[in-house]
């Protein structure tokens, strides 16, 4: 599909540094405090735990349950963020010497938060307190289960919440008159609030210096749940970024050093390898390898963790292939005209689903929902929505034909009885259409332009200021610039299905990845064309160049 390019407005006679600010303003970054804290390498924009509500009151619980030697057990999600949060509360606990065990339910058998069988296992070994990371904001059944079974919650989460409390202590910044600044910190990140505040009360054994051994998961963590990279979350990121790089956790260097990476490591390495890889385990197996690798202190175990992790994932790319190329063979025979994609997957893994849902949803710039068997005549529904339809909204006029049904705006999962699946599509197709008569722009997939320059602005001086906008990712996406009129020569394809190719644009070195053949018309010597995407350095065997990654051509 093409893409509609947004140009902001142009200015003449600007420099290097008019762009830079530009692009900061942009980003809400004005004045100069501002700018030189988002820019700086160490940066000091963090704030007091104790801001967060109930926090005083769960330290006291913690400590009482550490004097007492109670059984500690952290439940936490099988995602990449539950698994750094469980991590983390781990090194916090066997710092502070606790008796603990830890929880992580199977997606495939249980599914995300608490339940009451897993609740009634743990009790089974003796815990007197649960603490959760990244789950249990909205599990007031199961919070009160575990209070009849004679144990206490603290739970610590960062999904939303609504007006009904829970019957434990919470710590979450989205709940109703918390002060706490950042509202949109990782499970993790919340998880990390705590350790902070246990280092208030307790420096002597719980040190600064245990803390900044955690930052690396904080890193992964914030990364991999996509949370905004602004604020105290890229404070987090920046320090996490750097124990990472200084290799000091053995199971997650092996990782790294078995997917392949050389480089100093970066957001783009941390999102696009290391959480698919912790992430591969909880969608085709355990998410406790991820936990094992993380958190062992033995080397076997790091070995046989990573070769897990690497094997997992490439089982995952090939059943998230299998699935996305099924799905991809039904929408041009049967939906090729659905404004709202909704697809039975019988075969399809369901620990992919959700990745398969956005690739489609990123193809054809529609609304997708897949759904897969789970059970006798039940189906298990994921959905991934595009930039201006609220998914939950929409479902939530459905709700109706749900057993079970959460979400947010851009995604949502729910069961339901597989007779719904053509009541719910037919809902679904007329709720898109109604929204097509009323803006049909939403259904145009958009490209908005940063800058508009020219090849010669192209210098290693911008391309070296922009590179201290990392760490990127949500609210904090790379800058995206257009060169317009270019020439084009010299292509040349790669990749195994000439998937790939290098060409030159006005003398600059450009690279296109996986989408050559769709613009191989494009490339005829002579021609002159708008590319679109973000400069970068290359640095290899002592050189430098200049080089400009394509995300699209007109």
């Amino acid at each position: 599909m093409q893409k509609e390019w947004i140009f902001p407005e142009k200015r003449k006679n600007r420099k290097n540094k008019d762009i830079v600010l530009s692009l900061l303003e942009k980003r809400g970054i004005i004045g100069h405090e501002a700018v030189e804290e988002f820019l700086s390498d160490r940066p000091q924009l963090t704030y007091d735990p104790f801001l967060l509500k109930n926090m005083e009151e769960a330290i006291e619980r913690i400590q009482a349950a550490l004097r007492r030697k109670e059984h500690i057990c952290i439940y936490g999600d099988y995602d990449a963020d539950g698994v750094c949060g469980v991590s983390l509360m781990m090194e916090l606990f066997r710092a502070l010497d606790a008796n603990f065990s830890y929880y992580i339910p199977s997606r495939f058998d249980e599914g995300y938060g608490l339940n009451q069988e897993a609740i009634a296992r743990i009790k089974e070994r003796g815990v007197d307190l649960i603490v959760t990371v990244d789950c249990g904001s909205v599990s007031y059944d199961e919070v009160e289960f575990a209070g009849r079974l004679g144990m206490d919650v603290i739970v610590t989460d960062h999904h939303n919440v609504n007006d009904k409390p829970l019957s434990c202590l919470l710590i979450n910044p989205r709940q109703k008159d918390c002060r706490y600044p950042e509202k949109e910190l990782s499970g993790c990140g919340v998880a990390f609030k705590l350790a902070q505040a246990l280092h208030k009360r307790m420096p002597d054994i719980l040190t600064k210096s245990h803390l900044n051994a955690m930052l690396d998961l904080v890193a992964i963590a914030t990364v991999g749940d996509i949370v905004p990279l602004t604020g105290e979350n890229r404070t987090m990121v920046k320090y996490g970024m750097r124990v990472i790089n200084r290799r000091k956790r053995p199971g997650l260097s092996m990782l790294i050093q078995g997917a392949g990476l050389k480089d100093e490591i970066n957001s783009n390495h941390i999102a696009y390898v290391i959480v698919p890889h912790l992430n591969a385990a909880g969608r085709v197996d355990s998410a406790e390898e991820g936990v094992k690798l993380l958190t062992s202190a033995k080397e076997e175990h790091w070995q046989e963790a990573s070769e897990s992790l690497l094997e997992n994932n490439r089982e995952r790319k090939r059943l998230q292939q299998l699935a996305f190329d099924e799905a991809v063979d039904k929408i041009e025979k049967h939906y090729a005209e659905e404004l709202f994609l909704v697809l039975d997957l019988p075969h399809a893994h369901e620990g992919i689903t959700g990745i398969v849902a956005g690739k489609l949803k990123d193809r054809y710039h529609r609304p997708t929902i897949i759904a897969t068997p789970t059970g006798e005549n039940k189906l298990k529904g994921t959905g991934r929505s595009v930039e201006g339809l609220d998914l939950y909204d929409m479902l939530s006029a459905c709700r109706h034909l749900f057993d079970k049904f959460g979400g947010h705006a851009g995604a949502c999962g729910f069961t339901m009885d597989r007779e719904n699946l053509p009541v719910l599509r037919e809902a679904l197709r007329e709720s898109a259409e109604s929204r097509f008569r009323e803006d049909p722009s939403i259904f145009q997939a958009k490209l908005r332009i940063d800058e508009e320059i020219s090849a010669e602005e192209l210098s290693k001086e911008l391309i070296c200021q922009i590179e201290k906008f990392e760490p990127f990712g949500h609210k904090n996406p790379k800058p995206i610039f257009a060169l317009c009129g270019v020439l084009v020569s010299e292509s040349y394809y790669m990749g195994d299905r000439q998937q790939h190719v290098r060409f030159t644009a006005d003398g600059i070195p450009c690279v296109l990845f996986n989408r050559g053949n769709q613009f191989r018309d494009y490339f005829e010597k002579g021609r002159r064309v708008d590319i679109a995407g973000y400069p970068e350095i290359n640095r290899w065997n002592g050189c430098e160049r200049i080089q400009f990654m394509v995300v699209d051509l007109r």
